[in-house]
């Protein structure tokens, strides 16, 4: 038998309040720099740090630089997710959530391209590198803490609470640039631009007194007892469940191509291709990251009511449905039914996913290697379909001067995922897995 007490009632639940808040405010900080760095490069980075180009030609150096970090996210799922399983969930979020708000303190503080020549490109992308690293287990980390510390009956509930913080990051995001703008652009351009990220380091504060305050996942501790911890978390995830991670990474398809799509192409489709202000999508975003703040409980609570992979489903095929007409309200060039059209896509359409996707895939990976298959398949289906989408989108938008084409490849993208969920193992399967975890650990 274990000596581990077991925690009261009340115990557990300040510790799943803890796991929850924790989770929020990583992922605030992370999509709050993912908005940073977006806004920055094109406004700021390509005067600033590639000053030798042309100007269009910098701002796509600038964006490409944003990119970079967005596939170096894999290698930080695949690195920490391991860590995770291996040392534990509370010491791995404590290091990503340091790496990735440093990196983005760091970034405020970078001397630019007249101060240091080359160099300055070349730390942005260094910086810009490592927060990809530790973002790369932030999110998935956050589901698999908040998941192990939920009850079943609530799972889908409390894992659906961290994505606020993808809303919160994104309206934070956005209203610092929108307070900027009152700045004379001299001064912007001299020190505005700088702080926003110098302000992510009260996230970092807050953020570390508040996860060195958490309790280690009940799971984990029962893998330790067990002495079931892998030796390498990645081997065994592909030596024992390789079908389960194509399944997960295939199921992240339709969330992320459609999340990321909305945030960059299709405010660059309403802004540049016809020619609305920038405002128009941005505003859009604004409101539909307002209106997400409840659909995600909203859709998590579905989720552990009718079923978590139904709801995910469900969510799918309501982006593939909408996509459509999502142009058609956009091409109207009425500013009220373009940011509509945006709330609806962005808030509802594709929440049922986002609110669902920790309980989703906590579930299809045992406890032993569950960080790892998690945060590894999540984040190359997300480099994959988020990383690449945007670029092919725009890729198709120039080649067709039409929007059919990105319309059917985000189709396709809805497509890939249903079919990855309906295949995937069974509602009865997964809990079968999990209560046979839950018995061996329990007679520990």
């Amino acid at each position: 038998m274990s000596n581990v007490m077991t925690p009261t009632p009340e115990q557990r639940t300040r510790w799943v309040r803890r796991a929850i808040i924790a989770g929020v405010i990583g992922t605030t900080i992370e999509w709050y720099d993912f908005v940073l760095f977006g806004t920055a490069s094109a406004l700021v980075f390509n005067t600033l740090f590639f000053p030798k180009f042309d100007p269009l030609i910098g701002t796509a150096a600038a964006l490409t630089t944003t990119a970079i970090g967005y596939f170096f996210r894999p290698l930080g799922g695949f690195v920490f997710g391991a860590l995770g399983d291996r040392i534990g969930r509370k010491n791995v979020l404590a290091a990503t959530l340091v790496l990735m708000g440093a990196s983005t303190v760091l970034i405020g503080l970078l001397p630019t391209y007249d101060q240091v020549g080359i160099w300055a490109p070349v730390l942005m992308l260094l910086l810009r590198i490592l927060q990809g690293i530790g973002a790369g287990a932030e999110f998935g980390g956050a589901q698999v803490m908040v998941s192990e510390h939920a009850s079943k009956k609530r799972q889908g509930l409390l894992t659906s609470l961290p994505g606020a913080g993808l809303a919160l990051g994104i309206m934070l995001g956005t209203s610092f640039y929108s307070l900027l703008d009152f700045m004379p652009k001299d001064e912007f351009m001299a020190y505005g631009w700088r702080l926003p990220f110098l302000a992510s380091a009260i996230g970092i504060v807050v953020g570390l007194f508040i996860r060195m305050r958490v309790m280690e996942s009940p799971e984990f501790l029962a893998v330790t007892r067990t002495k079931e911890k892998p030796k390498s978390p990645v081997r065994e995830v592909f030596a024992s469940h390789t079908r389960n991670w194509f399944v997960a990474m295939f199921a992240c398809f339709a969330e992320n191509a459609t999340t990321n799509l909305v945030k960059t192409f299709v405010l660059a489709y309403a802004a540049t291709f016809l020619h609305l202000d920038k405002s128009v999508g941005l505003n859009g975003l604004f409101f539909a990251s307002l209106v997400s703040l409840f659909t995600y409980p909203l859709f998590g609570w579905l989720g552990d009511r009718l079923g978590i992979a139904r709801v995910y489903i469900g969510s799918a095929i309501a982006v593939a449905a909408f996509i459509f007409p999502m142009f058609w309200m956009i091409d109207t060039k009425s500013t009220p039914i373009v940011i509509i059209a945006i709330v609806i896509i962005y808030a509802i359409a594709v929440r049922g996913m986002s609110a669902t996707q920790g309980a989703y895939l906590a579930n299809l990976f045992p406890a032993r290697i569950r960080f790892t298959g998690l945060a590894s398949s999540r984040e190359v289906g997300s480099a994959i379909s988020g990383g690449i989408g945007p670029v092919l989108a725009t890729l198709l938008l120039a080649a067709t001067n039409s929007y059919w084409p990105v319309a059917l490849y985000m189709i396709s993208q809805a497509i890939i995922t249903i079919v990855a969920v309906w295949i995937g193992p069974s509602k009865r399967a997964r809990t079968e897995v999990q209560e046979g975890e839950h018995a061996r650990h329990a007679t520990a």
